[in-house]
Formats: C-alpha cells, sequence, structure tokens
C-alpha cells in the first residue's frame, strides 16, 4: 500500500511545476505514514533512469530534488507503505525497472505465497525483489515476450490477476519510452488500518485515507500535460479515475485514452 505521482508533459518540467509546490510538499510529506521507501523512475539523457531508497522520503534531500529540481518529460514517483511480512530492502523499493518499462504499485495482491507461484525465480530475477510488485513485473514482461505492447500486457495482466486474486489492489503507473500507464483497479481491497492506527497520527492522517485510499485521479492541463495522483492531495482540479479503468498517454502526442477493464472497451479524453 503505497502512493504514486506521475505525469507526461510535452516539454522537459518537474513535478513542482506540473502539480504545484503546497501540492508537491504535502505529497512528499505522506511519507510521515508511507515512510518505507520511495523512489522515482524518468526519461533522461540515456533511456529510462532510476532513483530509490529503502528509507522514509518524508525529509529525504534527494526526493525533494526529484521533485523540485530534475526536470524530465515523464516521470513516476512512489512512496512505500510495505505490505505486511515483504521486506523492507532497497531490492523491493519501487519503482522496479527492466529494460523496456518501469512499474510503481500501490495496493497488495494476497496470499503472496499463491501468487508468487505464477512465476518461476528465472523471471524474477532480472529485475530483483521477492514482492507481489516484482510478480507482476514479472508477467507483464511475459505477456511483452508473447508479442503484446505495453498497454496490451498490463490490461491483460491485470485482467488475469483480478480474476484469480478479487481482493487485490491494483493500483500501477507504467513508465516506457513512449508511454505513460496508469491502473485503477481495487474491486474489495482492504484499507491496511492496523498500519494506519500504528502510525499513531491521529487527526494528521492525510486526506481521504479512510474513505477513499485506493482512488486514483488525473488532471489534464491545457498544455496537454497529464498528471496522476493517489488520493491524499486536495481535490481541486482533480478528476478521479473510474474504477477498473486503465489510462494511456503517448508521450510523443500526448494522446490520453481510457480503457474498461469490464467492458473491454477504449475511448479517447
Amino acid at each position: 500500500m503505497c502512493r504514486l505521482l506521475g505525469y507526461a508533459a510535452p516539454v522537459t518540467t518537474t513535478t513542482q511545476e506540473v502539480i504545484g509546490e503546497a501540492n508537491c510538499s504535502e505529497w512528499q510529506r505522506m511519507g510521515r505514514l508511507h515512510a518505507d521507501g520511495w523512489g522515482t523512475a524518468f526519461l533522461g539523457e540515456h533511456g529510462i533512469e532510476r532513483v530509490r531508497s529503502a528509507h522514509s522520503g518524508l525529509r529525504d534531500p534527494e526526493l525533494d530534488a526529484a521533485l523540485t529540481n530534475v526536470p524530465s518529460t515523464a516521470r513516476l514517483t512512489h512512496l512505500r507503505l510495505a505490505t505486511e511480512g515483504i521486506a523492507r530492502t532497497l531490492e523491493n523499493a519501487h519503482p522496479f525497472v527492466t529494460d523496456r518499462f518501469a512499474l510503481a504499485h500501490n495496493g497488495s495482491i494476497k496470499p503472496v505465497a499463491e501468487f508468487k507461484k505464477l512465476v518461476n525465480t528465472d523471471e524474477l530475477e532480472p529485475h530483483g525483489g521477492d514482492s507481489d510488485t516484482s510478480v507482476l513485473v514479472a508477467l507483464i514482461t511475459r505477456a511483452l515476450d508473447a508479442g503484446l505492447t505495453l498497454s496490451d500486457a498490463v490490461i491483460t495482466t491485470v485482467e488475469s490477476v483480478s480474476e484469480k486474486f478479487p481482493g487485490a489492489s491494483i493500483n500501477l503507473l507504467v513508465l516506457s519510452e513512449s508511454e505513460l500507464i496508469a491502473v485503477h483497479a481495487n474491486d474489495g481491497a482492504s484499507l491496511p488500518t492496523d498500519e494506519f492506527d500504528e502510525a499513531n497520527l491521529g487527526d494528521d492522517l492525510p486526506l481521504d485515507h479512510i474513505d477513499h485510499y485506493y482512488q486514483l485521479s488525473y488532471r489534464r492541463a491545457v498544455d496537454g500535460t497529464v498528471a496522476f495522483t493517489s488520493s491524499g492531495l486536495a481535490h481541486e482540479g482533480w478528476t478521479p479515475m473510474r474504477q477498473n479503468s486503465v489510462a494511456t498517454v503517448d508521450l510523443e502526442t500526448l494522446r490520453l485514452e481510457f480503457h474498461d477493464l469490464r467492458v473491454g472497451e477504449t475511448v479517447a479524453a
């Protein structure tokens, strides 16, 4: 259970320039609860680049710099609240990166031991980690190897996993050199209330963490910039994604499309 933030823009820019200083600061401050690591992946001079840590990003100057000082045309950033039983190690910190995409996950797929049976060790080793998210990466990679496009590989994998594990939460941001994909699929997922209680934040629990914890929202600027965020920020300017939907952004044209996982239809925004 984690926090997601991402954008795609027509020119190099920073997360702070996309969502504003106050939102950017508040998003990083959610590290007071989501304190089990952070990471970011972005398009750089040599393709997808990554910075990540197994420690809290709350006061990490490197995370602050990633959000405010390092421009890119596309970036995703992640704050981790580790699923119970999964190690808080650098190898399990998001985003996971392969030679074709980067992926960050908000949610969990349980029982993790059963989910891991869907892949073998050779499929996990290239990108590391031993979490449920690592299995998702391996399954998407398998679909890519079978000839699917990245968006179709993500959609097919999410549909299959949701059917086999109906209580799963699968909110994703996936970035390639040509596409940014956001997935909002978490029917039946339970809230991490034990983690909320353990954090002992009282009235300082981030916005919407009780009523809309798994909500993923988006907004689009006049210049075509598209941003996605988990709950925790003020609602103004954001549109909630529909449950069981996938948004795709073409990084060249910034064309935004939505795919309904229930009916299999794709429509332009």
